[in-house]
């Protein structure tokens, strides 16, 4: 049987899961294991506090991990540190490490994006600080969407209306230390020459506004199994279709997503080369946009909130009526992964539904 190593937080916490129990305790690691023990993987749990790096143990061993959502992402920083390292050393972590880089980390998301050419009719600039801003206010149509890098459920995104407007956005983002912001401001009557810092140098996001959307679509991949779920723009929102609440999105055959939709996602899916990804896409009526995308430590409530899953054979898209674990889902997409093979997604007795 192959070994998996499972690495998991300081509170033993594994992934993310909708409905979990406790609450925010992530999936059930007992379940995890019998599913992927049905396929022929053990899995072995690790505190990430137990990684050793001195006898190169790791090296050529597949490890899944989890991510971290803490306030101000200090426990994920450390998380990075140590799959970064597992990654140098040569064990084989899935997803590997920029997708854990992406998690929560918009501006990386935007900049994997273009490196990967996963390119659309939606255009998106990243920025570092105020003063990189001001060097290209100028250039900057009105209306904008602003977002902050870090966020979910539509936190830090907003319709950004002109000028003034962006400079308070970028300004109440900030992070300001007084204490050191009067010691660089002294060093310019100190030091002939000396440039100040920024006082604003928090990362982010500027989108160009997508005009007259209702609704937007979140796509899931766990390997060959596709979930999906419609969002629409609810009244006080804004622009906003995320965080609207589960009880009022639609999902699988409900969401009526436009023809192409799937193939579209799929294209993105393909190009990240992972197990399981969450997707967001816009459609206009003419045109799909890619929003946003996670690898890593996603919100999961597609999966219990569906009665099904679509899967694509022989080149049509059907829907299978079947409701699964997360723990199934996730199991089922890193064992395909691994094994570099379709894990059969239609068991005996299922009902296919066209």
């Amino acid at each position: 049987m192959k070994t998996v190593f499972a690495l998991v937080d300081y509170k033993s916490k594994f992934g993310s899961k909708h409905f979990d129990t406790p609450y925010r305790s992530g999936m059930d690691k007992k379940k995890l294991s019998e599913y992927f023990n049905a396929l022929g993987i053990d899995i072995v749990y690790r505190y990430f506090r137990e990684i050793d790096f001195k006898d190169n143990f790791y090296k050529g061993k597949d490890i899944i991990y989890t991510s971290s959502e803490d306030n101000g992402y200090q426990y994920k920083s450390y998380i990075e540190d140590l799959i970064y390292a597992l990654e140098l050393s040569g064990a084989n972590v899935i997803p590997s490490y920029r997708h854990l880089k992406m998690n929560n980390n918009k501006v990386f998301m935007e900049l994997t994006r273009d490196y990967l050419g996963i390119t659309d009719n939606v255009h998106s600039t990243v920025f570092g600080s105020l003063k990189d801003l001001r060097m290209k206010l100028d250039e900057i149509r009105f209306p904008i969407v602003f977002k902050a890098s870090g966020g979910a459920s539509g936190t830090g995104v907003a319709l950004i209306e002109n000028k003034h407007a962006l400079i308070k956005k970028v300004k109440e983002i900030g992070k300001r230390n007084l204490k050191s912001d009067l010691r660089d401001y002294l060093r310019s009557f100190r030091h002939k020459g000396y440039k100040r810092e920024s006082l604003y140098r928090q990362k982010f996001i500027l989108q160009e506004l997508i005009p007259n959307l209702v609704n937007d679509w979140k796509v899931y991949f766990f390997g060959e199994k596709l979930y999906i779920f419609k969002r629409p723009i609810l009244k006080g929102r804004g622009i906003k279709a995320s965080g609207g609440g589960y009880d009022n999105y639609f999902y699988g055959l409900e969401a009526e997503a436009p023809e192409g939709l799937f193939d579209y996602a799929l294209d993105i899916f393909k190009k990240m080369n992972v197990p399981h990804i969450s997707i967001d896409i816009a459609f206009d009526g003419k045109a799909f946009y890619l929003i946003e995308f996670q690898s890593l430590y996603f919100g999961t409530a597609g999966i219990p909130y569906s009665d099904g899953y679509f899967s694509k054979a022989s080149g049509q898209w059907e829907f299978i009526r079947q409701k699964l674990d997360i723990e199934k889902a996730y199991a089922d997409s890193i064992a395909a992964h691994i094994h570099n093979e379709a894990v059969p997604v239609l068991e005996p007795n299922l009902k296919r539904i066209s």
